[in-house]
C-alpha cells in the first residue's frame, strides 16, 4: 500500500534513511496521542493523523525488510 520517497541501494543509505523516519514516526505517534487526549474536541484532526502515522510506519517497516534484504545478501 505504501512506497517510500526513495530507494536507497546501500546499507548506510538506508541506515541513515529508517533513523530519521524512525524520528518522525515518533513525533506523529506523540502528535496523534495528544490529538487523541483532546477527544471529543479535537475529532476532526485525528481520521487525517492517524492516516499519515499509519502510512509513516508502513513506510519505516518498508526501509526495515529492505534493510534486512540486503544484509542478508552475501
Amino acid at each position: 500500500m505504501s512506497q517510500t520517497t526513495a530507494e536507497p541501494s546501500t546499507i548506510d543509505d538506508l541506515k541513515k534513511q529508517i533513523k530519521k523516519l524512525n524520528s518522525k514516526a515518533g513525533q506523529m505517534k506523540m502528535d496523534l496521542h495528544d490529538i487523541a487526549e483532546g477527544l471529543p474536541a479535537d475529532m476532526d484532526q485525528l481520521p487525517d493523523a492517524a492516516a499519515k502515522t499509519y502510512e509513516i510506519y508502513c513506510q519505516l517497516r518498508d526501509l526495515k525488510n529492505q534493510l534486512k534484504a540486503l544484509e542478508a545478501q552475501p
